[in-house]
């Protein structure tokens, strides 16, 4: 099955569309009730809760979304030569790993901000010897900064951005300055926008981020993270294997991308939203992961079977609690 999504062929967006609905249909039914604070600042709850109204619209769209994610995440993994054979497979392993737990079916604040981290690290790649980095570096933290409106945790992903922009470019002031000014707009507009709606600068609930409170996260053995974790390390132990072979411009992008994974992994086990949904922010680092791990220029069984057994084992946590297990 893996083999339909080792090439770049346009018809094969017609199998990954097929793929997103049948591995996500579980979230259509058994629909997904949020039960956290979708974010700080009570007009944008409003409109979260809009958009997740019904069952169906919340299903449509958060599957829309991680769709739309996962092609331009391809795209960006193509253009860049993330991986050293171009297909569809980030894009596969990326509606995979989005489908993992009912919470991801919510159309919540992390799906929006997955597409600005994926948009934030084009930009990124982009900075690698540009006569005219200015552009790129606005987007990316601009991106930072709308991400932080959505969440105040999310403040790290800007650190992200700066690491990124200081691994791809020579340290200059001036850059750096333009990427803090360029994070900062985003929050004063919203700041200026809750004003006028709710005459005050703050938003009434704000939940600031406390990075070293772990939560408990038994939760993660009772899912198929273990599994997915599991393959995840095989997948990142062949790409530092290979990782001296690679273009300075992959050095630096797998670099990065560990970056991504660990600012990623703390969110999640630190965060005051819902963990299982912060997951999706680790989906794009292990996509890339994963892609490269099965890329292959021939059929090999081993890769297969364990593709199989993901498959198997992200289906099983799906479904068990219909089945009765």
């Amino acid at each position: 099955m893996i083999r339909i999504f080792t090439n770049t062929l346009n018809q094969t967006i017609f199998a990954l569309i097929i793929f997103t609905v049948l591995i996500r249909f579980f979230g259509y039914y058994v629909p997904y009730i949020n039960k956290t604070q979708t974010v700080d600042i009570s007009y944008l709850a409003h409109v979260f809760n809009i958009l997740n109204s019904t069952p169906l619209k919340s299903f449509v769209l958060s599957s829309l979304m991680v769709l739309l994610s996962a092609l331009i995440l391809n795209n960006i993994c193509i253009k860049h030569e993330l991986i050293f054979i171009p297909s569809f497979l980030p894009a596969y392993f990326y509606v995979m790993l989005n489908s993992l737990f009912p919470d991801q079916f919510y159309a919540g604040p992390t799906v929006f901000v997955n597409l600005f981290i994926i948009l934030s690290i084009d930009a990124i790649l982009s900075l690698y010897r540009s006569e005219r980095p200015t552009n790129a570096i606005f987007i990316a933290s601009v991106l930072a900064g709308i991400s932080a409106l959505l969440n105040v945790s999310y403040l790290a992903f800007f650190l992200f951005v700066i690491i990124g922009l200081n691994v791809f470019r020579p340290f200059n002031i001036r850059e750096n300055m333009a990427a803090l000014i360029g994070f900062l707009i985003p929050l004063y507009m919203g700041t200026m926008l809750n004003y006028l709606i709710n005459n005050t600068f703050l938003p009434f609930y704000l939940f600031f981020p406390d990075y070293g409170n772990i939560n408990n996260q038994w939760w993660a053995l009772q899912s198929a993270l273990p599994a997915v974790l599991l393959v995840g390390i095989f997948a990142i132990l062949r790409m530092f294997k290979n990782f001296f072979r690679n273009t300075t411009k992959s050095k630096r992008a797998i670099q990065m991308l560990m970056i991504l994974s660990i600012i990623s992994l703390i969110l999640m086990v630190t965060g005051k939203q819902n963990p299982r949904q912060e997951f999706t922010f680790l989906s794009i680092p292990l996509s890339i992961y994963f892609a490269f791990y099965f890329s292959n220029y021939s059929f090999n069984w081993l890769k297969e079977i364990i593709h199989l057994i993901l498959i198997v084992t992200v289906l099983f946590f799906q479904y068990r609690s219909i089945l009765g297990i």
